[in-house]
């Protein structure tokens, strides 16, 4: 039969992005924002980010405020299941009414889970996984919207969670990064404070950095994208771009750190407006979940292999990311220009002394791994949204050259 369809996606939405405080010094205002939410008991959600005094600074920002505090402090990186319900449990059992993500995305994200649980019955947060089969649209339809306030402080440059209306996080039984999503799911007031990124380690700078960086290219390159988004992606390739490499290696740099708070949060507000991501966050994901490394640091290693599968396909906005980040490519043609993405890529990624490929010797991965690792990937949304049509034996013979 024809498939008389012209469009492959002929309406894009648009997700809902929450009141932002951008600047030096608006962790200060966190204790207002809280109040203002209507929070009386809060709930401090975060890794402990042991050494750098910002979790016993906000508490004291938020009771200043006239709003008391509890604190779980057990989150790990790609935040586990079992995790998201002891959250749960801290905020049941404390009577709080609100939740303060402090840290990354892995923080960002198990607050959200635990308003999903909470608004749902106590049910497991793996109940509220949002997949292409069955469709996503559906399983929003069953579950009840978000009420509990959210308000996310970002300690990191490269996230974008706390704009965004997804939670990435583990399913240990099944070993699968899922992806969960409920109405209202975003945070109500998001808090990007320079003062606190900074205080990054230079190998968190450089993964999480790079991370910006993976959102801004691949929401560019996916076909669901629409214009809407097009100039704030390009923007945030251009600020990571010229900044990274400084703001990993001198995180006093003031410049570099604010533009890469900048870039973070343009990536992520992009994202919702329609974009999504493809097949290096879809890999990547599938990769953290059976090794627990960092999402940002397996975009980065996953960048080449990804796009160089994809080329074909994109062309144009290859040679249009490679103009976005400075390069003089007058009298290129627009295949040599997107080939000089590759080469811009490769050096940067160089200079931030990560390694791409080479999965098996970084982590561990096996080739019996990569069967399970595509098939998880084809009912992920990047599949849906990469430039490049899924193929399940082209997808493995990716991540065997990668292995």
């Amino acid at each position: 039969m024809i498939n008389k369809e012209i469009f492959e996606f002929p309406i894009i939405y648009t997700n809902p992005i929450p009141k932002i405080a951008l600047g030096w010094g608006s962790y200060q205002t966190v204790g207002d924002e809280c109040k203002a939410a209507g929070m009386k008991k809060a709930l401090i959600v975060t890794s402990g980010l042991k050494g750098t005094g910002i979790v016993d600074e906000l508490k004291g920002v938020i009771n200043y405020a006239g709003v008391s505090t509890d604190i779980y402090d057990k989150i790990t990186t790609n935040p586990k299941d079992w995790q998201i319900m002891e959250a749960y449990k801290a905020f049941k059992d404390g009577q709080c009414d609100g939740v303060v993500a402090v840290g990354g995305g892995s923080s960002m994200d198990t607050a959200k889970g635990v308003r999903v649980v909470a608004a749902n019955g106590g049910k497991d947060i793996t109940n509220f996984t949002v997949f292409i089969d069955p469709p996503w649209m559906e399983t929003l339809k069953k579950m009840k919207p978000c009420t509990i306030p959210q308000v996310s402080v970002a300690t990191t440059s490269g996230t974008g969670a706390e704009v965004s209306s997804f939670a990435a996080l583990s399913n240990t039984k099944t070993k699968m990064k899922i992806l969960v999503s409920a109405p209202n799911i975003h945070s109500t007031v998001a808090v990007i404070d320079p003062l606190l990124a900074r205080l990054q380690s230079r190998e968190m700078a450089a993964w999480s950095g790079f991370d910006a960086m993976a959102h801004g290219i691949e929401a560019f390159v996916t076909k669901v994208t629409g214009p809407y988004s097009h100039g704030m992606l390009l923007h945030c390739v251009e600020l990571v771009y010229k900044n990274l490499r400084e703001f990993t290696y001198n995180r006093m740099n003031n410049t570099a750190c604010e533009r890469m708070c900048w870039a973070s949060t343009m990536g992520g507000i992009a994202i919702g407006f329609g974009a999504g991501a493809g097949i290096v966050h879809g890999l990547g994901h599938q990769i953290s979940a059976l090794t627990d490394c960092h999402h940002g640091r397996i975009n980065a290693i996953m960048m080449l292999a990804g796009e160089r599968y994809n080329q074909p396909a994109i062309i144009e906005k290859l040679a249009a990311l490679t103009r976005a980040m400075g390069v003089d490519t007058y009298g290129m043609t627009e295949w040599e220009a997107a080939d000089r993405w590759f080469d811009e890529i490769e050096q940067l990624l160089k200079d931030l002394d990560i390694i791409p490929g080479q999965l098996k010797k970084q982590f561990g991965v096996k080739e019996t791994d990569l069967e399970k690792i595509v098939k998880v990937y084809a009912n992920d949304f990047c599949s849906q949204g990469n430039p490049r049509e899924f193929n399940y034996d082209e997808v493995l013979g990716l991540l065997k050259g990668a292995l």
